[in-house]
């Protein structure tokens, strides 16, 4: 096979993964994750009418952890206002997962996704991405990382929902 063939090839693949992708302003894209208490698929239409932030973390990734104290305050914080947060974990092995939340306070709904099948369905970059949704199911907005200084932006995202 040629360079050339496999830059095409490269494209190509590249081009499906896009098509694919979460874009701002299109719906959620569904994808088959499962909650860790049950065999319960995923189904995003169960979220209509609130705000949500689709939160996608690996127990290997240092800003993830960093990131779950200060999701779970604010979706305490606003959870009364209309406000949710679900988090997709796609480390391949979910037990050890289900090892590392034992070690943490997490009070939203965390779903296994060990075949990666969401983060493609989403186009997922970086650990840990955000995915903030509109009442009407709409992505609106894309975070990727997570810093402390962070967080007020998230915050105003999510205020900036909720008042719509």
């Amino acid at each position: 096979m040629t360079l050339k063939h496999i830059f095409f090839l490269g494209l190509s693949f590249a081009a499906t993964i896009a098509s694919q992708a979460a874009e701002l302003g299109e719906p959620v894209p569904q994808c088959p994750a499962q909650l860790a208490e049950s065999q319960t698929t995923l189904d995003f239409s169960r979220y209509k009418g609130k705000v949500l932030l689709v939160d996608f973390w690996a127990t290997w990734c240092g800003p993830c952890q960093k990131s779950m104290p200060f999701l779970n305050q604010l979706r305490n914080e606003l959870q009364a206002d209309g406000f949710e947060i679900i988090a997709i974990n796609v480390d391949e092995n979910s037990d050890e997962a289900r090892r590392f939340l034992q070690t943490r306070s997490v009070d939203y709904p965390i779903l296994f996704d060990p075949q990666g099948k969401c983060p493609s369905a989403f186009g997922v970059q970086a650990m840990p991405s955000s995915f903030f949704v509109d009442k009407t199911g709409k992505v609106r907005k894309i975070h990727l990382g997570f810093r402390e200084t962070d967080q007020s932006e998230i915050r105003d995202q999510v205020a900036k929902l909720l008042a719509e």
